[in-house]
């Protein structure tokens, strides 16, 4: 009677019940999408974004510092682990990137309207909780206020991280530079953490020289742009990934969710993280022989509504998607041969004229093909894969997705100046993939100087070709420097209640709380100029202009598109050539009323290019 009773148990325990909680996670899921994929139309899901927006990321960013701080103690006990000369080494490496690209790039907007867009966002998010871009704004009893916002396509994350910079020190244009200084040498402690989990120290220092010796990466740590905190969360989701594989438990998988429920609201396309990221817990529950959801995990899908809005705006709003003319689609088969062969020219340029590295490429790329021959080998095995491995192979399929993807992009060309910062992630993979090499080849005659010459070598290409590519990009945005420019003139005028009348985009004005229109609003609105200047609301009116030459003689022209009307009477204050260009600077000195005579504008001689002034005597444009 016994042996029937025991079998019976037997298979009661084989049938487990099904666990609540994964219950209340797909009706999280279900009621997630719904929400923010299928409620609402484009229009209602922005303005859903801007009202509430912030305070969802807000709650979101204070549970994952209470999750990353969980884990603070295994972070400080692995620090301690490493022998002292090798976090000598990488604190050198480190702090030497950063300290070369502070010295080879100076601060600037690289990606100019991007950069001044998230610029723009951080003080909408600092002054006023509120999720938008800044189109419009005036001093309001002494206080500057933003009167008109849109919201923008771009994720808010680093706007909303920069938004808390401003509230702690401040609202300081200078605020997004700083950031994104830091960010560097963060970035380049946790590669080599990541790294280490698949290699020892001397291969994991290899990989990291590779990859931090890079023109792109200090280009971008002195910019305003989202790239460096999208590699930290990228990275920093992959540490976590590989820790939580290799003991799963509650407080490893909330620091991995909340870390990729941020990292998908850094940038579009990082969204193709979160997949690997949901790989790596369900191998997790499958390591453990449980289903483990904290209450991090159970909520997910609901953190990653703002992100699901967000993309319905985006889909909804054609005219944010920055097509070209006769364009009705971003993405298409016949883009993919003309953005290979722009991907080949790129990543193995030899000219020192792009920011590649065809160091880290040329090696990068031999050894992910290694990795890729030796995963296909042994495939089978994966159940027994390490923590830190089978996270690398998941997220680097991700990566090379994502620049796959690219190649089908319109605007996928990776040796267009805007377009190479997109090549990070992937480069990411490509020095793991070298660490990974290295370590493989330890045991080999040549292995212990291997790790040597990779490293001593990418450091020598850096300082051979990064220095020429630096200098050149430096200058390549003729934009970029009449903006830098013109600030640099009015900020060193007497101060004055100014208002600008700009060729150019309106938000460099606005981040130096300077309310500023376009030429083209300002051609009809003359009459509210001249009311305010008349009556003293604005002490100085100045106009910016472009004069283009009209032929081999010398002589320069307003450019038809930066022309005001005759009853706009302009002095011209200032002038300087900026490549072949004359860029002015003119106060608006009376707008006559209708029915005046015009009165002729004074001239200047057009001012001689300085030599020793590296943007007159720089070249063209792009």
């Amino acid at each position: 009677m016994s042996a029937p009773s025991e079998t019976a148990a037997a298979a009661r325990g084989a049938l487990r019940p099904f666990p609540l909680r994964l219950a209340l996670f797909g009706a999280a899921a279900v009621t997630a999408a719904a929400f923010g994929f299928l409620a609402y139309t484009a229009v209602e899901a922005g303005r859903i974004i801007q009202r509430f927006g912030y305070f969802a990321m807000a709650g979101t960013t204070a549970w994952w510092i209470f999750a990353l701080g969980r884990r603070f103690a295994c972070v400080r006990a692995w620090v301690r682990a490493e022998a002292p000369a090798d976090r000598r080494r990488v604190l050198l490496l480190a702090l030497g990137f950063t300290v070369v690209a502070f010295a080879t790039f100076p601060y600037s907007y690289k990606v100019l309207y991007d950069e001044l867009v998230l610029q723009a966002t951080a003080w909408n998010l600092h002054s006023f909780r509120e999720v938008g871009t800044v189109v419009r704004g005036y001093p309001v009893e002494g206080i500057f206020t933003s009167l008109d916002i849109y919201l923008d396509k771009r994720p808010y994350f680093f706007p909303f991280l920069l938004s808390l910079f401003h509230d702690f020190t401040g609202y300081r244009e200078l605020n997004g530079f700083l950031l994104n200084t830091l960010l560097l040498p963060l970035v380049l402690g946790l590669f080599y953490a990541l790294a280490r989990r698949l290699a020892a120290a001397r291969a994991a220092l290899a990989g990291l020289a590779c990859f931090g010796a890079s023109a792109l990466l200090a280009q971008n740590a002195t910019g305003v742009g989202m790239e460096l905190l999208n590699l930290v969360l990228m990275i920093l989701a992959m540490l976590l990934a590989a820790d939580y594989l290799t003991k799963p438990d509650e407080d490893r998988l909330s620091a991995l969710i909340l870390t990729s429920v941020l990292l998908a609201q850094t940038r579009y396309e990082s969204s193709l993280y979160v997949l690997p990221a949901a790989l790596v817990v369900l191998e997790g529950w499958r390591r453990a022989d449980r289903v483990i959801l904290p209450a991090a995990a159970l909520f997910s899908p609901v953190l990653l509504i703002p992100c699901a809005l967000h993309n319905t705006y985006l889909t909804g709003t054609p005219v944010l998607w920055e097509l070209r003319e006769n364009m009705d689609s971003r993405f298409g088969a016949q883009y993919f041969a003309d953005n290979l062969r722009h991907a080949f020219a790129y990543f193995f340029s030899f000219s020192g004229q792009l920011l590649n590295s065809w160091w880290l490429a040329t090696a990068g790329w031999i050894s992910l093909g290694w990795a890729g021959w030796t995963l296909a080998r042994n495939l089978r095995r994966w159940p027994a894969a390490s923590g830190g491995v089978l996270t690398a192979v998941l997220f680097a399929v991700a990566a090379l997705a994502n620049l796959m993807l690219l190649m089908f992009y319109f605007w996928g060309q990776l040796d267009d100046p805007i377009v190479a910062r997109l090549t990070l992630p992937f480069n990411v993979m490509l020095g793991l993939a070298i660490a990974w090499a290295v370590q493989r080849c330890a045991p080999r005659p040549f292995g212990p100087g291997l790790a040597s010459v990779l490293t001593g070598g990418a450091l020598l290409v850096h300082v051979g070709f990064a220095l020429t590519a630096s200098a050149r990009h430096t200058h390549i945005n003729q934009l970029a420097s009449e903006l830098a420019w013109e600030g640099r003139v009015v900020e060193a005028m007497p101060p004055k209640n100014r208002f600008i009348i700009t060729n150019k985009s309106g938000l460099a004005w606005l981040m130096r709380r300077i309310p500023v229109v376009t030429v083209d609003r300002a051609r009809f609105m003359s009459d509210r100029v001249k009311f305010h200047l008349d009556h003293g609301t604005f002490q100085e009116v100045l106009v910016t202009q472009l004069l283009r030459p009209t032929g081999a003689e010398g002589h320069f022209v307003v450019d038809p598109k930066d022309l005001l009307p005759d009853d706009y009477v302009l002095e011209p204050v200032v002038e300087r050539h900026i490549g072949a260009r004359i860029a002015r600077i003119s106060r608006v000195v009376a707008i006559l009323p209708p029915g005046a005579p015009a009165e002729p504008a004074a001239k200047v001689t057009p001012p001689a290019a300085e030599p020793s002034d590296p943007v007159q005597a720089g070249g063209s444009g792009p």
